[in-house]
């Protein structure tokens, strides 16, 4: 049995067909953005496989089924991909964690996060999970949210910098998360 996981282009693919049986492979080159001629390779492998089934409804029209091998490859696809998801996650909150560790160590216990989006939620979720029963956090989406001079800011968002925005904001200390941890990662 063929334990490989489907590549990119296939998953498009099946996701496609999964979608709407009575795709043409012009349809589905349009809605997946791989060309017309790979299209028609990509469905004959995964014909091969036993992912997806072709039926003719008449000389001209085909339509593509996918098959339960083709069901149980997208979820495989997806359970794994859930799993890198997650892992991303936690190595993201381990770095920003050790970030606000070195701060607080040096006897930064206020920290403010800057910013809105999902990066701002995972820096918040690792502040929570320090349980350091001194250490103080509150989010900011603008700057004049922000009051305090002892504060770390932690800058959760790439446009528009800290730095440009407020050049009397640059005194307090600020650690643009996205930057820092992309080196780290």
């Amino acid at each position: 049995m063929d334990t490989e996981l489907v590549t990119e282009e296939e998953f498009r693919i099946i996701r496609e067909v999964r979608k709407d049986k009575s795709l043409t492979q012009r349809k589905i080159s349009q809605k997946t953005g791989i060309s017309l001629g790979m299209v028609n390779l990509i469905l004959k492998r995964l014909t091969e496989k036993g992912s997806i089934k072709v039926r003719r409804l008449n000389r001209r029209n085909l339509q593509y089924l996918l098959t339960p091998k083709g069901f149980t490859e997208t979820t495989k696809r997806s359970y794994h991909y859930l799993l890198r998801t997650i892992d991303s996650v936690k190595k993201i909150k381990a770095e920003v964690q050790e970030l606000v560790l070195q701060e607080y160590h040096k006897g930064k216990t206020e920290f403010i996060i800057f910013g809105d989006g999902e990066l701002a939620d995972i820096i918040e979720l690792s502040l929570k999970n320090l349980d350091k029963s001194n250490l103080k956090y509150r989010r900011a989406s603008r700057v004049q949210e922000i009051s305090s001079n002892n504060a770390v800011i932690l800058l959760a968002q790439t446009e528009p910098k800290l730095t440009t925005l407020e050049p009397e904001l640059r005194t307090p200390k600020y650690i643009d998360v996205l930057a820092t941890i992309s080196h780290e990662l």
